[in-house]
């Protein structure tokens, strides 16, 4: 992952004073991690305990993530399917990107 930490704590405050956007990444069905896009940069977010803040429902990320005023919000899932089932890959990003609302 080549983008830089933030707290949650942090990020909320940065919120009320520039636009934010959040990506939610699911990395499996059970896994979800959240990233920020502030101004131009992305964040990973981080728990209060420094740990990069992982749920194990979108529920859970929805409820940690509440607090933080964000114009747009994704989840994005990232396909494995055609090598799964032996096909070739289509592309580079196999990633399927909704909209997300919290």
């Amino acid at each position: 992952m080549d983008c830089k930490k933030i707290r949650l704590v942090d990020l909320i405050e940065r919120a009320r004073k520039e636009p934010v956007n959040l990506l939610i990444q699911s990395q499996d069905p059970e896994i979800y991690l959240a990233e920020a896009d502030v101004s131009t940069e992305r964040y990973a977010v981080l728990s209060e305990n420094g740990q990069r803040l992982m749920t194990r429902s979108l529920g859970a990320m929805k409820r940690a993530l509440a607090d933080v005023q964000y114009g747009a919000a994704a989840l994005r899932h990232q396909s494995s399917f055609d090598e799964m089932i032996g096909n070739p890959v289509a592309g580079s990003d196999l990633a399927l990107e909704i909209p997300l609302k919290l």
